[in-house]
């Protein structure tokens, strides 16, 4: 199978990469500038020794080593896996701290990087200057290398970033020769680990072994340097980086947070999976199973707030729930600035009761009964979260509707599902220009008085509610929100769908 052959079933998406990137070099930067050295080389939660508990590593480190614990949770990933004179690339290498390591123990293999963020193999270039060792800027999702290639994959504690899981696992089996290792762990939600499984064996891969070292990794975090938070919180004021907290806080897992907790009581998990390439064809990951990854971010978000980012079904369908078992759902998506309420009334006739269409209003975040959120005004966060809302609905025959707005979100709601091969049956589109046709006028940073007057000027918003000062005061960042979201988007040419 060659790399122009794979087709994604989920697109890496220019904005999502741009998100990652930034996150990456900011994470590293904040942990320099705090003087953790060892944490911005190797960016990850390490790895502690327990009693009775099995060990894999099959080389030792130096009694000082730096960054020790981390050093060490790349060994027990390796494991016994032979290295002397193969070719190695290790995908989402950050700081190049795990391929440094290996150059010292293994002096005759054969060495290569691969990342997403430019900082971070600018940075590999500079420090890890070593004949065996090449560094690359490279999407998983889309990996630029050769077919059968490589020896052995490495890819450590980066996968939760990527948009297309079953994509990089095809990419991985297709640049690895027959027989090739595939070494691969990361943090999980538990009931992400058999679906993470099934996708790595659907495409092609043989399971040689796995385990758990969520135990371990606790005991790494536990003993993390006294006083890393407080050092970490004045970096990020010094540097002026607010946003980087959420990502500093998944990565440290500190004792005290909710990822933490759920490691602890194994709600959540850090597994490592030992796998081969086999001499057959690459495989496809099932439908089933790619919507089930498409939700691992989110399912681990739970985990670490459970308090904040557990949305209930009736959170995004509060006037008509989906049904999973019989019936086909149509879900129905707003005009900007208009919530699930607008189609309260809608109902669709049906001749057999047995198999009834059924509108499924969604309610967006900030608007009506979810006002107290934040709203999105970013296609592919939103994208992102609708595909997670509609996915356990979309084993049976649906449909998308939406007017305005709610057709450009709808169409790039579609083309997800059709990626993982689970396209709506149909779609309904009311009142809006092709996809592709960028919004010429950009109006969601206009004043207040001009932005109303665009508002006025647009229509559909009734005459009563321009003239209601505490009205106009609830729907206007809304409905700059959702200006913002339709400006911010332009689907290409070539983006297509094949839903009547």
């Amino acid at each position: 199978m060659n790399q122009a052959a794979i087709q994604s079933p989920r697109p890496s998406s220019s904005a999502t990469l741009a998100r990652n990137r930034q996150a990456y070099a900011g994470l590293a930067e904040v942990l320099e500038s705090a003087g953790l050295a060892e944490h911005a080389l190797y960016l990850n939660w390490g790895y502690a020794p327990q009693t009775g508990l099995p060990d894999w590593a099959s080389n030792t480190l130096s009694a000082g080593e730096t960054g020790m614990a981390q050093a060490r949770l790349i060994l027990e990933v390796l494991g016994d896996t032979q290295l002397a004179g193969k070719r190695v690339l290790d995908v989402g290498c950050g700081r190049g701290g795990a391929l440094a390591l290996l150059a010292r123990l293994y002096p005759d293999a054969n060495l290569a990087g691969a990342d997403l963020s430019a900082a971070n193999i600018a940075y590999c270039r500079k420090r890890h200057q070593h004949a065996r060792l090449r560094f690359q800027v490279a999407d998983a999702c889309r990996l630029p290398y050769v077919d059968q290639s490589v020896d052995v994959l490495l890819n450590l504690e980066s996968s939760g970033a990527y948009p297309d899981l079953p994509a990089f696992f095809a990419h991985a089996y297709r640049v690895l020769k027959p027989g090739g290792r595939f070494c691969y762990a990361d943090v999980l939600a538990a009931d992400n680990l058999e679906p993470i499984r099934q996708a790595l064996l659907q495409t092609g891969f043989v399971l040689e072994r796995e385990r758990s070292v969520r135990k371990q990794v606790c005991a790494a975090r536990t003993a993390s340097p006294s006083g890393l938070w407080t050092r970490l919180d004045k970096a990020l004021d010094t540097l002026d980086k607010p946003g980087l907290r959420a990502e500093l806080e998944r990565y440290l897992a500190q004792p005290e947070s909710g990822l933490f907790h759920a490691l602890q009581d194994g709600r959540a998990d850090y597994h490592i999976f030992h796998l081969r390439r086999s001499n057959a064809p690459a495989g496809k990951v099932s439908h089933e199973i790619a919507a089930q990854l498409a939700e691992r971010s989110a399912r681990l978000d739970q985990l670490e707030n459970p308090a904040t980012t557990t949305q209930s079904v009736s959170a995004w369908f509060p006037f008509t729930a989906p049904d999973a078992i019989k019936g086909y759902n149509v879900f129905a998506l707003p005009y900007a600035g208009g919530g699930a309420s607008v189609y309260r009334q809608w109902q669709l006739a049906s001749c057999n009761t047995e198999a009834a269409w059924r509108v499924c209003p969604l309610q967006l975040p900030g608007r009506e009964s979810r006002l107290k959120e934040t709203a999105i005004n970013d296609m592919d966060v939103m994208v992102d979260q609708i595909t997670a809302a509609i996915a356990p609905y979309a084993h049976l025959p649906w449909a998308l509707m939406g007017c305005s707005l709610g057709c450009k979100i709808a169409f790039e709601v579609a083309r997800r599902f059709e990626h993982m091969g689970r396209k709506p049956a149909l779609l309904f589109l009311m009142a809006c220009p092709a996809p592709s046709l960028p919004l010429r006028r950009r109006v969601s940073n206009y004043n207040d008085h001009d932005f109303a007057g665009e508002v006025r000027h647009l229509g559909g918003t009734p005459a009563e509610i321009m003239a209601d000062a505490e009205m106009m005061r609830t729907i206007m960042p809304i409905l700059r929100n959702d200006s913002a979201l339709a400006e911010g988007y332009t689907a290409s040419n070539d983006d297509k769908i094949n839903s009547p």
